[in-house]
Order: C-alpha cells, then sequence, then structure tokens
C-alpha cells in the first residue's frame, strides 16, 4: 500500500462551497422580501449575481458529472445506486436553474417581475438544499474512501480550477471565504499556490466588496472571520408599513424582546421606576448554543414614537459583567409606514482576557449588526400579526 494510499481525502471544500450556495440564496430571499422593493441599482447587482451564481453552479455540477462521478463509478462499483441518486438530483435542479436564470434576466428589466423571481428561487431551495446536504453526508465520505489523496487533487485542479481564468477565480475566492471561520478560511485559500494566492486575495478584495454592498446594503460584513476585533458599533435600518408610536410601544415594552430577539429568553422589570420610563431597570436571561446570562439593563431614552435606548448596567464588582453597551432604537415617519434604526454602541469593552474568550465562545458578537436586522424583521411581523402590546407590569 503506497504512502498516496494511506493519505486522507480532504473534501472539505464541497461543504464549504455549498455553504456558498445556501447563504447567498437565503441572503437573496430576504433582499427580495423587503421592503420597500430594491431601487434599480441593488435590483440589478442582485438579478446579476443571481444569474452567476446559477453558471457558478452549472459549472460546479457539470465538473461533478464529468469528472467526479465517472471516476468514482469506475473505481467503487458499490457505489453505483448513490451515484444515480447524485445525477437524478442533478437533473431535478437543473430545470428549476433555468427558471432562476430566466427569472433574474427579467427582474433585472423590470421590477414587476420580483414576485416570480421570489418563487423561482424558492422551487430552486425545495430541490436543491436536500441535495446538497446529501451529497455531504452519504457522497463525500464514499469519495473519501475510494479516492486516493492525490486523485482528489488532481480532479480538484483540473475540472474546478485549471479551466478557470484568473477573474473568474477571484471572484469565486471571496465569495466562498465570504464570512468564514479561521479552518475554512485556510482550507479554501490553500488550494492554489503561494503567489496566486496573493493576487487572488489582494486584487479581487475591493471589487468584490463593492459588488456586495451594492446587492446586500453596505451594512453586510463579508470578511472572513478571522483576526477580527469585534466591532464596537452598528446600525441597521428597514422600513415598516406600520406607524412609529405603534412600533415604538412594541419595543418599549422589553418583556416581548424575547419575540425577536435569537438570544433574550425572557425580560422582565425590576422593582423602582415605572417601566418603559427612564431610568428603570430591567433583567434579560440570555442563552446562546449552551451559554446562559442574565443582566441588569436601564432605560436612557424614552420619547414615544420618536427614540427608545437602554443600556447594560456595568457592574465593577464583577469582572464578568464590567462591560457595558448601549441598544436604541429610532423611529422616522416615511411615507405610508415608518423608517426604524436599531443601533448599539459598547460603551465599556469586558477585561481584555475576558474579550479573548467571549470572541471563542460567542463568535456572532464580533458583529451584532445580522442579529440586529433579524430582530427588525421580527419586529415587522410581529406588527403585521396585529398582536396586542403587552402591559408594562413590575416584576421581580
Amino acid at each position: 500500500m503506497t504512502t498516496d494510499t494511506l493519505q486522507s481525502v480532504d473534501t472539505r471544500i464541497m461543504r464549504i462551497v455549498h455553504n456558498a450556495l445556501r447563504r447567498d440564496i437565503a441572503r437573496s430571499a430576504r433582499v427580495l422580501r423587503t421592503a420597500p422593493p430594491p431601487a434599480q441599482t441593488q435590483r440589478v447587482a442582485l438579478a446579476d449575481h443571481l444569474v452567476w451564481m446559477m453558471h457558478f453552479l452549472h459549472l460546479h455540477h457539470s465538473g461533478e458529472d464529468r469528472g467526479l462521478w465517472p471516476l468514482v463509478r469506475e473505481l467503487n462499483p458499490d457505489a453505483g445506486a448513490l451515484l444515480d441518486a447524485m445525477d437524478a438530483d442533478h437533473a431535478r435542479i437543473r430545470p428549476e436553474m433555468e427558471r432562476v436564470t430566466a427569472a433574474a434576466t427579467e427582474y433585472r428589466v423590470h421590477p414587476t417581475a420580483r414576485e416570480g423571481l421570489s418563487h423561482a428561487l424558492a422551487a430552486l431551495e425545495q430541490v436543491l438544499l436536500p441535495h446538497l446536504q446529501r451529497e455531504e453526508d452519504e457522497m463525500m465520505p464514499v469519495v473519501a474512501r475510494t479516492l486516493t489523496r492525490r486523485r482528489w487533487d488532481d480532479v480538484e485542479e483540473q475540472v474546478f480550477i485549471a479551466s478557470k481564468t484568473k477573474r473568474e477565480l477571484g471572484i469565486e475566492a471571496h465569495w466562498i471565504v465570504d464570512g468564514v471561520d479561521r479552518e475554512d478560511y485556510d482550507v479554501t485559500v490553500h488550494k492554489v499556490g503561494p503567489a496566486t494566492r496573493f493576487m487572488l486575495l489582494h486584487v479581487f478584495k475591493r471589487p468584490y466588496r463593492r459588488a456586495c454592498a451594492a446587492r446586500w446594503g453596505a451594512d453586510l460584513d463579508v470578511s472572513p472571520r478571522i483576526h477580527r476585533s469585534p466591532r464596537t458599533e452598528g446600525s441597521v435600518e428597514v422600513w415598516i408599513d406600520v406607524p412609529a408610536r405603534q412600533l415604538y410601544d412594541m419595543v418599549a415594552d422589553v418583556t416581548r424582546i424575547n419575540e425577536r430577539s435569537p438570544e433574550c429568553r425572557s425580560c422582565g422589570w425590576l422593582p423602582g421606576r415605572s417601566p418603559g420610563t427612564v431610568g428603570a431597570r430591567f433583567r434579560g436571561r440570555n442563552r446562546a448554543h449552551h451559554m446562559r446570562w442574565s443582566r441588569v439593563c436601564e432605560v436612557a431614552a424614552a420619547d414615544p414614537g420618536r427614540k427608545f435606548e437602554f443600556h447594560t448596567v456595568s457592574d465593577r464588582r464583577n469582572p464578568l459583567y464590567h462591560d457595558s453597551t448601549t441598544w436604541s432604537y429610532t423611529f422616522k415617519a416615511d411615507g405610508d409606514g415608518t423608517r426604524v434604526t436599531h443601533s448599539y454602541r459598547i460603551d465599556v469593552l469586558p477585561y481584555r482576557p475576558l474579550l479573548s474568550l467571549y470572541a471563542r465562545l460567542q463568535p456572532q458578537h464580533r458583529d451584532m449588526r445580522p442579529q440586529m436586522r433579524q430582530n427588525l424583521e421580527a419586529l415587522r411581523r410581529q406588527a403585521h400579526a396585529g398582536a396586542p402590546t403587552g402591559s408594562l407590569p413590575r416584576t421581580a
């Protein structure tokens, strides 16, 4: 048995590429649902990106059909049934990709085609996402057992890399490492040599970020999650077709934060000043993955229909709660609705040793804007559902 045979095949790049597809399908669906509809610049940028992504997916599947699956079938006849399933999946996905391409091309010219593109994208998700998962869970382990590392590297180089121009590779590289962690970043960028890697990462970085700002908005951080200091402030904004005072009342009722926050499990007002007024305090209980914690917060601004703001109370006696962050919501009438801006500012950072620990345990806290956008989208759904705003009881 040769040394090459003993070396394990690393197929992680398939999962990383699949995650990029999942990520941008979700981003696209979210933009298409956003009110008001995207303006012309964003509409064109989004449509062009979806056309590009369908072309990328076509090349990806063609590479598997032409260069990977036949090799596995030849070396491992027992994998025939699973390979047949992969071929059948590709056949089902292909027409849905073509529908997305056609719908995106139409949407690029006609804003009224937005709903049709949204439906085409949802139909693609129905067939594509299960296939990606099955390929990762079932097919890639078979590939890893069947091919030697040298054979796998040859397929990657000849089928997925050598056929593309430097520009194509540069755009793909930044698209794939968008938001990934250190491990996935290293897997991706080491697919090419040092000189090519340097050129791809530096020459195409700014064009990729400009393109992302056009299609997703300037507030989305598309950097890989490596060596990044936590962002100390940020804001997101959405337009909601609901009066400002109604939205303010929902936000100022902190007992409902758990209905919108990805982390908050419950909130309750504490004894003292009247709930919802400046100086009133409440305790929020949170959970993220296996971590649980609670913080006391104090209302800092309460201007009905205009601004609601609170901050976490810094406890200098407890080093775990030394930090403090201010969270605010501002409401501005805009046409038939309200432009809501949700922002945060870290006023007191955690102590340095804890800052490093928190960064590893809670990487989502490096940039809170994605969670804040989820919060505002949930506020929109909450307002449209018409659920009555709860009272502001005092609770211990």
